[in-house]
Formats: C-alpha cells, structure tokens, sequence
C-alpha cells in the first residue's frame, strides 16, 4: 500500500488516519481537471438515461407529468364521484403520497354506501406484480371492509412482513382517501413520519458505511459492516440502489425524511466517485455486493482461475445484456425487468420462487468466483460504472 510504502522509514506507518489522508490528497493529485470534468460528464449522460426512462415508462419527470405539460397533483380528476343509488367512490390517485417499492404511490378506490366501507380496489400502480400480489393475498384490504368509516380510520393495520415498503404505500393510500371522504388531513398517512426502528438503524448503518472506511480500512471493521449492510440494509429493509429506485426517484417521488436512506445510497453512489472515490458504493454498502463477499469468504483457499479472454468475453456480454435492456425499456417491450433485479431477492417473504433460486445459485457460485454477479452481470452496476466513466476490467 502506497502509505505502508511511503512513510515505513519515518515511523508513521501504523497511523492510518494521516496515511489514507496522504494518499487521498497524492490521488486528488495526480487526477487532472479533465479526468474530473470527463465524470461529470458521464454522470451528466447518466441522468439523461434515467431521466428518458422515466419519462416512457411513467410519463413524468421530477414531479411534472411531460406529456399532459403540467403538475400531476393539478392534472388529476376529482377524487370523489356519487352514484346514482348513493355509493360513494373514492379515487386517491392524485391523493396519495406514499411511495411503495417502486418509488410511486399505490392508488386505490374505496367505495362506501351508508357510512360503511363495502370494498376497497387497488387501481393500476407501479409495484413488481409478483410481489404485489403477495400482498393483497396477506388480505391486508380486508382490514377495513365493513367498518364504518370511522372506526376504518381508527384501525391498525400493520405493514406486511417482506413487503413494507408496498404494504405501508397501500396503508397510507386507504387512509388518506378515507380522511378525504371524512374532510381530516391524515397525519399518519404523511410520508414525513419515518417507519421507526427500522428507519434510524438502516441511517446508521449507512453512515456508519458512509464515513468510517474513510478513516480505517480494518479487515474486521470491513466484515462487520458487510454483515450490517447484508442484514439491515438487505434483508431487514430491502433497501438497495436499483433501476427501480431510480425510476422511481425520477418521475419526482422523493418523500422526506423516509427517502433519507436510499438518497445517502444514491450520493455515495453517484457523488463519491466525483471526489476520487469510484466504486465506493459497491464495495462498501450495497448488500447484494457484501453478501457474495461474505459467500467468498467461507472459502479463501479455492478460487476458480478464469482467464484474462473469459473475462473479457463475461464484461462484453454483461454490456451487451445492459445494452439489450436499456432497448427494453426504451421501446417499451419489456420494461419490468427493471424490478427483477436480483436485490429483491432479499425481500424473502414476496420475492418469486424463481429469484429466490437465482439468489441461491448466486451465492453458491460466489464461493469459487469473487463477486460474479457485480462483475459480469448486474446492470445497475454497469449504469454506476458509466457514470464514473470506468471501463470493463
């Protein structure tokens, strides 16, 4: 390492702190202004992508719906519309403010005859279907049904277990159409109050990830963090920068302080590398990256040889697969890969059987082949690469 090298002689050796400050600034360095505006410029590109993909699949842009040219809060229909024999249906697509997986709202219709909720319907909504459907099977909109509207708004529903984030969306979207109907702004249902626990532990860990490698490259602090991020980040909280989260984050669903995680993901992702510091995401937070270190770790004898021509094959395949799916998505054809990338495979309890296996089959093979997934096939890390205008190696 070049400050074990440097500063052997001088005594300073074991001082980590002053050594990794020394090599950061001799990096900073050696990096020249057109080393840095050349990032900027990928990432530039980047958000373009993003921003394209955001517009075709969902049609709007940081808060703005393109292709009706306004707000989508002012171009959204009355929520409340009366039948003829009295039923009352409310509509809370342009009501709702949660986000759910997939970064958007999950609207719904609740219909209510004589002061009593008869049914509440999911409306057409952005959540992976295989999960969602999970959801609805918890019977989680039974909760409600034949209550009266007051004591419907009193009940405590609590989120499905592998599904917070889509269940608490659908919560929060029942609430707020039935504090509509009842003329209460629903406090509860506002995306300001963070989800407890859950959210100031995933905070540490974050930071903790965000700011103590900086200090102290600790083969034991390393381990520990991989275990954090894999636990609380992973399989705790899904938690986890993906297409889906980007998309999302694009047609402009940022709540705040609950979006406080994934945003610190997304800096650590996408600003660090302006600052000398490419692939820090990868290496240090994201779960799917620490859980195959960890996988390779119960083996440090035995590792598969590949050759530096099947390594060149697997990176021109892996572009060429990044290449396909953006075609995918731009084309409309298949556009909900998107939330089947492998991260959500973490939410044990909704994820397909068939990711489930792909997990599996990925962490077997992490055994004998460091980190595969995120050197030969993962498509939001080739997007992270692009945008620190790193090449394939």
């Amino acid at each position: 390492m070049l400050c074990d090298r440097s500063f052997l002689k001088c005594g300073l050796r074991h001082n980590h702190y002053f050594c990794r400050r020394i090599e950061y600034l001799m990096i900073m360095k050696r990096t020249p202004v057109r080393d840095i505006a050349v990032r900027v410029l990928s990432l530039i590109f980047v958000f373009m992508l993003m921003a394209s993909v955001a517009i075709l699949r969902e049609g709007r842009l940081l808060g703005r719906d393109i292709k009706g040219g306004g707000n989508v809060a002012v171009a959204a229909s009355k929520p409340e519309t009366i039948d003829s024999d009295g039923a009352v249906h409310i509509n809370t697509s342009s009501i709702c403010r949660v986000a759910g997986y997939s970064g958007a709202p999950i609207p719904v219709e609740i219909t209510i005859v004589n002061d009593t909720v008869t049914s509440i319907t999911p409306l057409a909504n952005t959540e992976t279907p295989g999960f969602f459907k999970r959801v609805l099977q918890s019977g989680i909109l039974d909760r409600w049904v034949g209550k009266s509207v007051g004591d419907a708004m009193e009940a405590e529903v609590d989120a499905v277990t592998g599904a917070t984030y889509s269940s608490s969306a659908l919560i929060a979207g029942v609430k707020e159409g039935l504090g509509y109907y009842s003329h209460i702004d629903m406090e509860v249902a506002k995306p300001a109050k963070p989800a407890g626990a859950l959210f100031y532990i995933s905070l540490a860990v974050v930071l903790m990830a965000m700011v103590i490698p900086q200090i102290t490259r600790s083969r034991r602090y390393r381990l520990l963090q991989q275990l954090l991020n894999v636990g609380v980040l992973g399989f705790w909280s899904g938690t986890f920068v993906n297409y889906t989260m980007l998309t999302g984050y694009m047609t402009g669903n940022i709540f705040l302080p609950a979006s406080v995680v994934p945003l610190i993901m997304l800096f650590v992702a996408f600003i660090y590398p302006l600052f000398g510091r490419p692939g820090y995401y990868c290496a240090w937070v994201c779960p799917l990256g620490s859980l195959q270190e960890l996988a390779s770790r119960c083996n440090p004898h035995y590792r598969i040889k590949l050759g530096a021509r099947t390594i060149k094959v697997l990176t021109t395949a892996r572009m060429l697969l990044w290449g396909a799916l953006m075609l995918c998505l731009w084309t409309g054809f298949w556009v909900s890969w998107i939330d089947y990338e492998l991260f959500a495979a973490f939410i044990v309890k909704s994820a397909p059987v068939g990711m489930l296996v792909a997990g599996g089959v990925l962490v077997l093979l992490s055994v004998v082949i460091p980190r595969p997934y995120c050197r030969f096939v993962c498509p939001t890390g080739t997007l992270l690469r692009m945008s620190q205008n790193i090449g394939n190696k």
